[in-house]
């Protein structure tokens, strides 16, 4: 992940990185709405549906970033150091030094980010409506879709498996029940691999009726699934105070050495 990224600048103090598999995301993205927006709004002409899918992808990664920055706040106004953002094909994720060190926590920070999602997907509702009053044709066209890949992002990650944000909040859930972290994690890593595969077949049925978009989920399924075993795999924190881990060279939890 570390490798082949671009830094784009800094957000409230945290590093921003752009992967470069975030540019076939970004063109898939567009060409996607472009021919939906060509289907929808036939009258617009191709120039205006060029700039609706380029303005759609840019603040569609726009919003995953801010869901990133909110996983980060939080996780900093608990001690957290966090060490930057990368947005990858995938998403994103936000480098924290470890893992959260009590459940309370874990799903505090875990939850505020599907809630940013869906708190955007409203504003973006809210908008559409308003251009649609007003008609704004291509403004209700964007601002809809951006509406409801918010609400999409912020339901998905809800799903109970890691590494969605979903599956910190049902290990966080077990672990505060079993005072087990490592337990809780293999059974929120198992949810995960649960979705992975259940992403990467559902993506073969579609191919196997001749939509190949489904082409998308099969290698989305085997990273989450790589994901959710290497989570599994994940050291239990000790009960140490917030702030007192840091990455090792391989990312992973490490006590601090300052």
């Amino acid at each position: 992940m570390r490798r082949f990224r671009i830094p784009i600048g800094r957000v409230l103090g945290i590093n921003l990185w752009l992967h470069v598999s975030w540019f076939l995301v970004f063109g898939l993205v567009t060409w996607v709405t472009i021919t939906e927006f060509t289907d929808v709004y036939p009258r617009l002409g191709p120039v205006v549906h060029v700039g609706m899918g380029i303005v759609t992808g840019l603040v569609f990664f726009a919003c995953l970033t801010a869901h990133e920055i909110s996983h980060a706040v939080v996780a900093r106004r608990f001690g957290i150091e966090v060490r930057g953002i990368t947005l990858f094909m995938f998403g994103g994720v936000a480098e924290i030094s470890g893992e959260v060190p009590s459940p309370a926590r874990e799903f505090a920070v875990a939850l505020v980010g599907p809630a940013t999602s869906v708190a955007l997907g409203g504003v973006f509702a809210l908008a559409a409506m308003w251009a649609h009053a007003v008609h704004r044709p291509a403004s209700e066209g964007v601002l809809t879709t951006l509406a409801l890949v918010n609400l999409g992002v912020g339901v998905f990650n809800l799903v109970p498996g890691l590494p969605l944000d979903g599956g910190r909040l049902l290990r966080a859930g077990l672990w505060r029940l079993t005072g087990s972290h490592s337990l809780a994690t293999r059974v929120a890593a198992g949810g995960g691999r649960v979705v992975a595969a259940a992403l990467s077949s559902f993506g073969i049925v579609l191919v196997a009726t001749g939509d190949l978009f489904g082409l998308w989920y099969v290698p989305m399924g085997v990273f989450l699934w790589m994901l959710a075993k290497g989570a599994a795999r994940a050291r239990t924190p000790g009960p140490v105070p917030a702030g007192a881990l840091a990455l090792d060279g391989e990312g992973k939890a490490a006590p601090s050495r300052s």
